[in-house]
């Protein structure tokens, strides 16, 4: 097969697999009733990031568990080309039994491959508007249509040429009729919310069409050449295209080409539209719906979790008005995370706020020993740099397997291809690891096995701490847990903005108990942890006194920060905490006076920083100045405890101020900035935690931002 663009292939031959919730209701069509309704459990392998296609040693992957009373793939062999369905039940997929969304649209099939005539009559629904959650099979719902679709076109192409050049038959005029067709127009569109959601995307169609050899598919997301994006789309086909709404935009006005080949595209996929709209990708769309032919013609597919006003909105202006919508969420189906150990730890200083971070890994290390693979959610990327060196260089000495942890670090400033190799490692890793991220991990992306779930401060609403939680528990395996560790500033988030989440309080206290436990049972017995479970991590022994010396051995890492580091992060976080004191109910000299405590207690300065009276101005606070004499406050009302004002309804911070300091911190994509699709491009480790300012030291330096 001619090679693709990115399609060298499947570097890793593990594939997870996900159990999604049932489904009661799953199509509502006016006027009719689809007549086979299934509910299951479904199953959906995990995907690889991938730069081309190559064969790949696919019978090493994860089998998906048998669920006999599910629908099977296999009554589909009227409806679906031997070679989709090859594809979905052996090699590559090895999948049997469908899921809720799969059952419900893909009987639908022969109604939606049809290739577009003016001339049919028959009023059948062409367009979906389909309700379902994220982990329950929906890529490969819409992907079969897709790549069906696309083949009934191109053979119709193919005979419509044998039939213009007034032949009855030529084979070889139909297969060069065929490929012209498929290099010059775009089969599919598909427009996700982020690269690494576009980028699974891509690669499940790849494996999907593993069995049509000619089929290729195109990756068109930020952070990744532009050029080379633009060669690969004038060399090869375009049967099928997956793309982030910004780079898609950007190639569709500047670039002819582009233009010209999505003229007749055939069929839209909007997946993840409600994150897409979440982001601010309203604009985006639309600009990107006025290159696309219009309804009927091209036939569009919508999937949303939920089906708001704004869905809605979306949906009439890109969808027929005879569209068919198919609910795949009942309104008393429980969330997705509700099976996940939820527990929330309000520190009773910032000081405590590493230790019981290791404590968390600590534990979990020891509850799934070999196999912990652990997620660290941070708020902003300074922090994320900041804490991610921490981690690294404190996991080697606090944590059960030691130098066997492998620790990893995502963000948005690093660039696409290094966002690449960290998320494929993760994914891949089989010893004991730590992801410490921002929120570019927090949707779309999944990791098969994640253990525990760390966030570290308040999240940037009740949607985005339930997109965290939800990166475990997933696949066979539902176990998992979440832990959110506020500082005591930080706890009217909890009593604000998660009264319908499952939270249960823990001390730092109780973890430190449970951790000890643990402990002094592998010390007495190091095998216990591991019967029956294969582990190759070497756990320090005894760990009990490793445990101990974690507050020390993090003091003595602290005054080797570089002050410019900590700086940075505790700015950053101030414009990221400020536009929340609404949420958390405090005011905005609060969270200042918080922020300054945490400098010292938690990173070990000896004063806080000094931040310049025109930032404070900017972020709405003040310095304990008064307004005209530019004298202090009453020394009585310094006395008072930092926190004091939490809890007040009747504050100012519920005006949130026009500024943020740092936009460009923020993780939530509504505002980031687009420059940080591109990143930056040093691929070598040691610039990982580059917001530190090192300090000389030497032939010693190791880069990392520590003073050694």
């Amino acid at each position: 097969m001619t090679a693709s663009l990115w399609a060298r292939a499947l570097r890793t031959s593990t594939f997870a697999l996900r159990q999604a919730s049932r489904c009661e209701q799953l199509a509502k069509r006016p006027g009719q009733v689809v007549a086979r309704r299934w509910a299951s459990a479904a199953v959906s392998p995990e995907v690889k990031d991938i730069e081309s296609r190559v064969d790949v040693d696919f019978e090493k992957t994860s089998k998906p568990q048998a669920h006999a009373d599910q629908p099977e793939f296999s009554t589909l062999q009227d409806v679906v080309s031997p070679g989709t369905l090859k594809a979905i039940t052996g090699h590559p997929l090895h999948l049997k039994n469908m899921s809720p969304v799969q059952a419900a649209v893909l009987p639908l099939m022969s109604d939606l491959t049809k290739p577009y005539d003016p001339k049919d009559e028959s009023n059948t629904p062409r367009d979906l508007l389909v309700r379902a959650k994220t982990g329950t099979g929906k890529t490969l719902a819409f992907l079969v249509p897709v790549i069906e679709a696309r083949l009934k076109v191109l053979a119709a192409h193919g005979r419509q040429a044998v039939k213009d050049a007034g032949l009855v038959n030529d084979k070889h005029l139909e297969i060069r009729a065929r490929r012209l067709f498929a290099r010059e127009h775009v089969g599919a569109l598909i427009i996700s919310p982020t690269r690494e959601l576009a980028t699974q995307i891509a690669n499940e169609a790849l494996r999907l069409s593993h069995h049509h050899d000619d089929m290729e598919v195109r990756l068109l997301v930020g952070g990744n050449s532009k050029g080379k994006q633009l060669r690969d789309w004038m060399r090869g086909r375009r049967d099928i295209v997956v793309g982030t709404p910004g780079r898609l935009r950007d190639l569709l006005e500047n670039e002819p080409d582009v233009k010209k080949g999505m003229e007749n595209t055939h069929i839209l996929v909007l997946d993840e539209a409600d994150t897409l709209l979440d982001m601010g990708f309203r604009d985006d769309i639309d600009a990107i719906l006025e290159h696309l032919p219009s309804g009927p013609k091209r036939q569009t597919f919508l999937l949303s979790a939920t089906v708001s006003t704004n869905i809605r909105q979306v949906a009439r202006a890109a969808l027929d008005k005879k569209h068919l919508f198919i609910d795949c969420v009942t309104d008393d189906a429980p969330p997705t995370h509700a099976h996940v150990p939820q527990y929330h730890t309000v520190l009773p200083s910032a000081g405590m706020q590493l230790p019981h971070l290791l404590g968390l890994l600590a534990h979990d290390q020891l509850l799934n020993p070999g196999k912990s693979k652990a997620i660290v959610f941070l708020p902003t990327t300074k922090m994320t740099q900041l804490f991610a060196t921490l981690v690294r260089q404190l996991a080697r000495t606090c944590l059960p397997a030691g130098k066997a942890t492998e620790v990893y670090e995502m963000h948005s400033l690093l660039s696409q291809p290094r966002r690449d190799l960290t998320s494929n490692r993760f994914r891949a890793s089989t010893s004991p690891s730590i992801l410490v991220t921002s929120d570019v991990s927090a949707r779309g992306v999944d990791y098969p096995g994640v253990t525990r779930i760390v966030q570290i401060g308040i999240p940037s609403g009740p949607d985005q701490y339930v997109h965290r939680v939800g990166r475990t528990g997933r696949g066979r395996d539902l176990s998992g847990r979440a832990d959110l560790v506020l500082l005591p500033w930080e706890v009217g988030f909890v009593t604000w903005q998660l009264t319908d989440i499952p939270l249960k309080p823990m001390t730092t206290n109780e973890l430190k108990n449970q951790v000890s436990d643990l402990a002094q049972k592998y010390d007495e017995d190091p095998s216990s942890l591991s019967k029956g479970k294969s582990s190759s991590a070497k756990y320090a022994v005894p760990y009990s006194p490793v445990f101990d010396r974690i507050p020390d051995s993090v003091s003595e890492l602290l005054p080797k920060l570089d002050e410019g580091a900590i700086q940075d992060t505790m700015i950053s976080l101030l414009g990221y905490y400020m536009g929340r004191s609404g949420d958390m109910r405090i005011q905005r000299s609060v969270i200042l006076q918080g922020m300054k405590d945490w400098s010292v207690e938690a990173l070990g300065l000896p004063t806080p920083p000094s931040i310049s009276p025109s930032l404070l101005q900017k972020l709405g606070v003040n310095d304990g100045r008064t307004k005209h004499s530019g004298g202090y406050r009453r020394k009585s009302e310094l006395d008072e405890p930092h926190w004091m004002g939490r809890g007040n309804s009747k504050t100012k911070s519920f005006n949130r101020p026009n500024f943020r300091a740092t936009e460009r911190d923020r993780e939530d994509g509504a505002t980031r900035r687009r420059q940080s699709y591109f990143g930056q491009e040093s691929e070598r480790p040691e610039r990982e935690g580059r917001s530190f300012r090192d300090r000389p030291r030497g032939n010693n330096h190791r880069g990392f931002g520590i003073a050694e």
